[in-house]
């Protein structure tokens, strides 16, 4: 095992914490839970050139979360359509990796009922072919006018939006994204669909987030107290001593590898 890949056995007892063994015993649960719950973060989209919020590498290294509250883009819309136009460009532009296709896979392939939470905004998921998906901070996908609410999608404020120009609505009023902002509430419908993903789950596994930003990262403690959840990420969470298995690894090197090993349906 690689020095920046570890392995926790919490549920499991594994005599060597071994990468491909714990795959192995990651497959065996897939394979044996009828509904799977995905909870993602910004981790599972940094392989397809989507920066993170913050590590050591991330957007907070460079500007400050106040250019993402809805109060900084109320006061000062030109200088945040300024500062979002590469932000915007390089999620508008990103594919799929290798970790969405696997989630993905489980629902196509291997017939899984599949439910994915995900706290991104780039739509990869869908992308990917993930069909049942709570955006519950959002999504780029759309963006709405502060003064009717007319929805647009995107083909309608993309090139403004690269631009770093602000976008209006016919009716003159500034068009905004339909993510959530600082200081906003996250979007009901898909808070309840998130929260129903979870009492459903017969298996939990989240990957690619700290487990820091709530409520997010209070959507595991809604699960069935009897479904195992499994969690996999670079850094620790403060969730990881509850876990059945622990990767702290490349989520590529651990999703499509356990994806490959789960039967497909007949």
């Amino acid at each position: 095992m690689s020095k920046d890949c570890q392995l926790s056995f919490i549920g499991d007892a594994v005599p060597d914490f071994d990468l491909d063994r714990g795959v192995e015993l990651l497959a065996e649960k897939i394979s044996s839970a009828r509904r799977i719950a995905f909870l993602t973060g910004a981790g599972i989209s940094t392989d397809s050139g989507i920066p993170d919020f913050r590590s050591s590498s991330g957007v907070y290294q460079t500007t400050s979360e106040e250019i993402f509250s809805i109060n900084f883009f109320l006061e000062n819309p030109e200088k945040f359509y300024s500062f979002f136009a590469d932000f915007y460009a390089g999620i508008s532009d990103a594919k799929p990796n290798s970790g969405h296709l696997a989630i993905a896979e489980l629902e196509r392939r291997c017939g899984k009922t599949v439910d994915v939470v995900t706290q991104n905004i780039d739509a990869l998921h869908s992308a990917a072919g993930s069909t049942n998906v709570a955006e519950i901070h959002g999504t780029l996908r759309f963006a709405s006018c502060l003064i009717c609410q007319k929805i647009y999608s995107r083909d309608f404020f993309d090139s403004d939006m690269r631009s770093g120009r602000v976008p209006h609505c016919e009716c003159g009023g500034i068009l905004k994204p339909n993510v959530t902002f600082f200081g906003e509430e996250l979007p009901a419908s898909a808070f309840i669909q998130a929260r129903r993903a979870m009492w459903d789950a017969r298996l939990l596994i989240v990957v690619g987030t700290s487990l820091q930003v709530y409520p997010a990262a209070g959507l595991p403690r809604e699960c069935d107290a009897g479904a195992p959840f499994v969690i996999i990420n670079k850094t620790p969470t403060p969730l990881d001593a509850q876990a059945s298995i622990v990767f702290h690894a490349p989520i590529d090197d651990v999703l499509p590898k356990t994806v490959s090993l789960v039967q497909s349906v007949s």
